[in-house]
């Protein structure tokens, strides 16, 4: 991220850093919290755990991997929204290691069969059907936001609606025509004045908002998805809490690189633009203002 980006966020973020922060609720296993908040965004965290337990056996399938300073993020982005905002996101999030539960998976796979690691996974599902419940008892729509970290080549947040990197390239037409119903947007997409492959890859698009305040994005008007570039497309967290299925929060999965959140100064930075951009998608595709 260039310098001069980083400073005058830091500027702008320094005004949250220190929000009450409410006493969150907790699950009874005691490894999920969830601190509610009052604007229409939830944001989840499944895969920074750090605790452990000899009560929970290690998974034997499935990735194991910690998405190190994703919490951290997490926090950042609720500091931000503060900030910009007055009011905070709803946010929840697993301490459990990943070793053990991986929240981002159907059951069977993200707990194994051992009842201890489900009580784990529905408690954390159970506080984001919480928060979308009360989103939506106060505002028609809502966006959820998963988050994640990757270590993939190209230093750029990944943000993922469902879609496979092959519907990403097609053309705007076929875009438009055969893949809205199939994203975690659905529901948006349904409802924005946009064109579909605007609310995914235009100007206006969470990409395209991230990039223009100095996030590289993926997919974006600037950034293109090309056939060897690994990419995250989101998994089950959107599949059940995105509006693919049914009419409730619209879902993106955000996977972001190291350089954007592995010190205290890139988290800063990187939360203030996406608190920005949220201002500017709530505003351009919900018709919602966040202020």
């Amino acid at each position: 991220m260039p310098l001069k980006l980083t400073l005058a966020l830091l500027g702008l973020a320094a005004m949250g850093a220190g929000a009450e922060t409410p006493e969150p609720r907790s699950g009874e296993s005691g490894f999920v919290r969830y601190w509610p908040g009052e604007l229409p965004v939830v944001i989840s965290v499944p895969h920074d755990g750090a605790r452990t337990t000899a009560e929970i056996p290690d998974r034997t399938n499935g990735v194991t991997v910690r998405d190190s300073h994703a919490a951290a993020l997490g926090f950042a982005l609720r500091d931000a929204l503060v900030a910009r905002f007055g009011k905070a996101p709803h946010v929840v999030v697993c301490e459990l290691s990943r070793k053990k539960v991986d929240c981002n998976r159907a059951i069977a796979e993200g707990a194994g069969g051992d009842p201890k690691a489900e009580k784990v996974w529905h408690e954390y599902h159970a506080f984001i059907d919480d928060a979308e419940r009360a989103v939506l008892a106060k505002a028609p729509n809502g966006l959820y936001l998963d988050v994640h970290s990757h270590g993939h080549p190209k230093k750029r947040i990944e943000v993922g609606y469902l879609l496979k990197p092959a519907d990403l390239r097609l053309p705007d037409e076929r875009l438009d025509a055969s893949v809205a119903t199939r994203s975690s947007i659905r529901w948006l997409s349904q409802r924005t004045p946009s064109t579909f492959a605007e609310l995914v890859r235009g100007e206006t698009s969470l990409g395209g908002l991230f990039a223009a305040r100095g996030l590289a994005a993926v997919p974006s008007p600037g950034e293109k998805l090309l056939a060897e570039d690994p990419y995250f497309n989101g998994a089950y967290d959107i599949e059940a809490h995105g509006s693919r299925e049914k009419s409730q929060l619209d879902a993106a999965q955000l996977e972001v690189p190291v350089t954007m959140r592995d010190t205290p100064e890139h988290r800063t930075a990187t939360a203030t633009a996406i608190a920005e951009a949220l201002e500017t998608y709530f505003s351009k595709h919900f018709q919602q203002k966040l202020r």
